[in-house]
């Protein structure tokens, strides 16, 4: 499990596309001396496995299903990453749970300024929607975001200068597309919501409780 605030951004020092499993190898700039195989890293948003280290030289392996929800198989040698190591109990908890369980992918629509911050604004898959709520999370490339605006088909996040120095969202082009997880919290009430009590029995778990409260913009 993760917190979404991205510790580094990694290089690619290779990605072998003909194995099986592909196999992803990244070079990280962190002490890595307690590191171990079996060991879970997010890279880019997607909870990897260490399966090789030599030193700061972290090998991964790639699972189709990886492939197909992911960004990582669009990697190329020298593209910088986003990594985070996985969190450890008593430590503080920063940004909101992260766990590197992909949905899908997301386009980036527009770029623009908003002081000395950028506006980034987001397309996503329509099933998606009834995840996303104004001042929520998201997880994009594994950095964790507070939503900002929310339509039915795209979502802003506002970046600061040190996210964009830390991370690679600086780098993703218009037209480019990111790794994107939906918040579990969202999740597990929308599952709630939607397998609602049986016959005869009464919840008082309703959307128009959840809106009344401040927990679903009534999109």
């Amino acid at each position: 499990m993760f917190s979404g605030i991205v510790e580094e951004s990694a290089q690619v020092v290779s990605i072998e596309k003909t194995k099986e499993p592909v196999r992803l190898v990244v070079k990280s700039g962190l002490d890595h001396a307690a590191t171990k195989l079996g060991d879970s890293i997010c890279i880019s948003g997607v909870c990897l496995t260490v399966v090789a280290r030599d030193g700061g030289t972290l090998s991964f392996d790639l699972a189709q299903e990886t492939l197909r929800r992911s960004t990582l198989g669009s990697l190329k040698n020298g593209d910088r990453v986003n990594l985070e190591r996985s969190l450890q109990l008593g430590d503080r908890l920063h940004g909101h749970f992260v766990f590197g369980h992909v949905d899908a992918t997301a386009e980036l629509v527009s770029r623009t300024n908003d002081g000395k911050c950028d506006r980034l604004e987001w397309k996503f898959p329509p099933e998606l929607r009834p995840y996303f709520a104004s001042k929520g999370s998201v997880s994009i490339s594994g950095v964790s975001l507070t939503l900002g605006e929310v339509t039915d088909t795209t979502f802003s996040v506002y970046i600061i200068p040190h996210t964009s120095d830390i991370t690679i969202l600086s780098s993703i082009p218009v037209g480019g597309k990111a790794n994107l997880e939906i918040d579990m919290l969202s999740r597990y009430v929308h599952e709630s919501l939607t397998h609602r009590a049986p016959a005869g029995t009464k919840s008082s778990l309703s959307v128009d409780f959840l809106q009344q409260h401040g927990f679903a913009d009534g999109k």
